[in-house]
């Protein structure tokens, strides 16, 4: 039988379609969450709950970047608007790093002012049906960001691995403190919501410090690491030992596009006539067309070395 995750990705066909179902989903928890916190009187639960609030948020700002990235290049934005996804991701990942930091100093000082009692079983019922839903949707979001190449999808699947884990976090915690009743130190379980809202803004930090670590490379223009950036240099150096030139390479990644930039200089009994130079560009595309895809490339000649 095939699993409900892999049942829902067949039926999202565009990246759009992926983040709106992700936003329905962000729309459903929050208002289930915080409800439901209310209802039971745990901080934890709310915590859960404004993810969610903050979440559909960043995946309405994301379905907005979705439409603007594949426009192509216009008068005002002439370099088209690839650009808008890293500094998206970047929005996304600062304000899901901000809230991890107050709920982490909203769970210390409860702690130290001595708990908060809550009902148990309404609470481990709350975050049961959370943890199914919220690993769901992330499997989902995750199948979908692979099959689409998308970074929107895929931090947006990181928004939810982060509701797993803050679910996941509170069952667990909940089940701690039926325990706790149970051998009869039910005394200790008015710290259990304090506690759990503290490790859960620790283990948050993680995915936000990452999705930030990622795009603000993009956002300043940091040269690309990695299997991408080798193959460029391989097949630059491969055209450079050929034909005996003298070249400059920049590269640099802006969301789902790269920026490809060769410089090359021109020795005055070298002969380079538009054909050729066309035949070059014909080249080096057919090396790295398909490593690059939908790529910026730019090819320039020269016989002054200031111009490298």
């Amino acid at each position: 039988m095939a699993h409900p995750s892999h049942v829902i990705s067949t039926l999202i066909t565009t990246e759009k379609q992926a983040l709106t179902l992700s936003l329905v989903g962000s729309i459903a928890f929050a208002i289930f969450g915080i409800g439901y916190g209310l209802l039971v009187g745990s901080h934890a639960i709310m915590l859960d709950g404004i993810f969610s609030l903050f979440s559909m948020g960043m995946t309405g700002l994301g379905l907005v970047t979705a439409y603007f990235v594949t426009r192509p290049y216009d008068e005002r934005f002439q370099y088209g608007y690839a650009h808008f996804e890293p500094i998206a991701n970047v929005i996304n990942g600062l304000i899901i790093l901000l809230l991890c930091l107050g709920a982490l100093y909203n769970g210390i000082t409860t702690l130290l002012e001595g708990g908060r009692e809550i009902n148990l079983g309404h609470a481990l019922i709350c975050a049961a049906i959370s943890t199914f839903l919220c690993s769901l949707l992330y499997l989902v979001e995750a199948r979908l960001a692979k099959q689409f190449n998308s970074e929107l999808v895929r931090v947006d699947s990181e928004e939810w691995l982060v509701d797993t884990i803050l679910s996941a976090t509170l069952l667990v915690g909940f089940l701690v403190a039926i325990g706790l009743d149970a051998i009869g130190h039910g005394q200790y379980n008015r710290y259990i919501d304090p506690v759990l809202v503290s490790l859960l803004a620790l283990c948050a930090t993680l995915i936000p410090i990452k999705v930030l670590s990622r795009n603000l490379r993009e956002v300043f223009k940091i040269a690309p690491k990695g299997d991408v950036s080798q193959h460029v240099e391989r097949e630059i150096e491969t055209l450079r030992q050929r034909y005996g030139f003298e070249c400059y390479s920049h590269l640099a990644k802006s969301g789902r596009r790269f920026d490809l930039e060769l410089n090359i200089l021109v020795a005055p009994d070298q002969d380079w006539p538009v054909e050729r130079q066309d035949a070059l560009r014909h080249e080096l595309w057919s090396r790295l067309g398909d490593t690059l895809g939908d790529a910026w490339l730019s090819v320039c000649f020269t016989r002054e070395k200031r111009w490298l």
